[in-house]
């Protein structure tokens, strides 16, 4: 008897562990978001930080119809569109040091929920909106230095 009831559990205890595959079993799922990118948009060389190397992740949600400040920033940021669409407008023509001079929109871009991610074009200037109609919700990582500004906003 001892055998017996040995056997039904042993075997209880392997088809538990058999794998279920109905369709209500969690699945993983993999996806590339970027590989061996090395350049920005513009095809600017990616170049890390001279400084003390630190990474910071931001997660933003816009609002439909919302525009960010005339700005720049001194790092590359790694970016990802969650939700939505982003529009980025640069000037590429005004210097970095001209900090309250009249902008002009050279170029735009945008980038959209799904695409692959992108590099964030450093030290230019451009102001980022949300012209869509729902929520933007996007992810930054910036490739920056410990203790530095990640933006230099226009001065009026």
């Amino acid at each position: 008897m001892k055998k017996t009831l040995t056997v039904f559990l042993m075997t209880a205890l392997v088809l538990s562990c058999v794998n279920n595959t109905s369709s209500e079993s969690p699945v993983f799922k993999k996806g590339n978001l970027m590989t061996d990118v090395s350049v920005d948009p513009f095809g600017t060389p990616l170049v890390y930080p001279e400084g003390e190397p630190s990474v910071t992740t931001i997660t933003n949600v816009w609002e439909p119809g919302f525009e960010s400040p005339w700005h720049y920033h001194p790092y590359t940021g790694i970016a990802y569109v969650v939700q939505g669409e982003l529009t980025v407008n640069y000037d590429s023509e005004t210097s970095l040091d001209d900090i309250g001079a009249e902008k002009t929109i050279i170029t735009s871009q945008t980038y959209k929920a799904g695409d692959k991610a992108f590099l964030g074009v450093a030290n230019m200037w451009h102001i980022s909106e949300n012209k869509g109609s729902e929520d933007l919700i996007f992810i930054v990582s910036w490739l920056g230095e410990k203790d530095k500004p990640l933006a230099v906003l226009e001065e009026k």
